[in-house]
């Protein structure tokens, strides 16, 4: 389980999150969408143990859990495998089994072949799908994504959120996915949440269909991000 409970967040002048509370069960997989500097990426980082709250609890109870920055974040001194093999061996692979799933990840992220690359050979988008191979291979019980379709064109997005799905319903794996995205998260995620003003809100779209879903979001996103008159 991994729950927030009245958690204050400042990061420099500003409140972040007030009061927020919010839980995620084992298996249970929740959209986060707000407007722009909301601090979604902030929940993330509190969950990760990667920001401290000034208020308030953060309790992480799943044991393996994983963080995929919208950032790629390579190892720009490692080849691209090796960037897969690394974590892989830091969990109890040997060399061999890890080199094995390593190449097996790659592959299903469209970037078979590219094992002896080094990441600045790599354009973004390659970049990141090493990124996602990296997070999927090491089979977190939690995964926890920033955006982590955002550097990719449509049809390879729609192809990794695929890929994205079916790991999830053969893991089991907890999932809370940060998106800009309303239509990239409906068919991903059970339940959203929204981020704003601090607070974090249950949005229920219970009875809607896909489209409907996914418009409904924009709308919302739309007019958070609008400025005030």
């Amino acid at each position: 389980m991994l729950e927030w409970r009245d958690v204050d967040l400042v990061l420099g002048e500003r409140r972040v999150l007030a009061e927020a509370s919010l839980c995620l069960q084992p298996g249970e997989r929740v959209g986060i969408l707000g407007p722009s500097g909301a601090g979604k990426s902030s929940l993330l980082r509190l969950a990760a143990s990667l920001l401290k709250a000034r208020r308030g609890q953060v309790e992480n109870r799943f044991r393996h859990p994983v963080l995929a920055f919208q950032e790629p974040r390579l190892l720009p001194w490692c080849r691209v495998a090796e960037n897969l093999e690394i974590p892989l061996c830091a969990i109890g692979h040997d060399r061999a089994t890890a080199r094995r799933l390593a190449s097996q990840w790659l592959e299903r992220v469209g970037l078979a072949g590219q094992e002896r690359a080094w990441p600045n050979q790599l354009s973004g988008g390659m970049a990141q799908r090493v990124a996602l191979a990296r997070a999927f291979s090491v089979e977190p019980d939690l995964l926890l994504l920033d955006e982590p379709f955002s550097a990719l064109d449509p049809a390879l997005r729609e192809s990794l959120l695929g890929l994205c799905r079916d790991w999830l319903a053969s893991s089991g794996a907890a999932l809370l996915c940060v998106s800009h995205h309303p239509a990239e998260l409906v068919g991903l995620v059970e339940r959203f949440v929204l981020v704003n003003g601090g607070a974090l809100q249950p949005f229920d779209l219970t009875g809607h269909a896909a489209d409907q879903a996914a418009a409904i979001l924009h709308q919302t996103l739309l007019a958070l991000e609008a400025p005030a008159p």
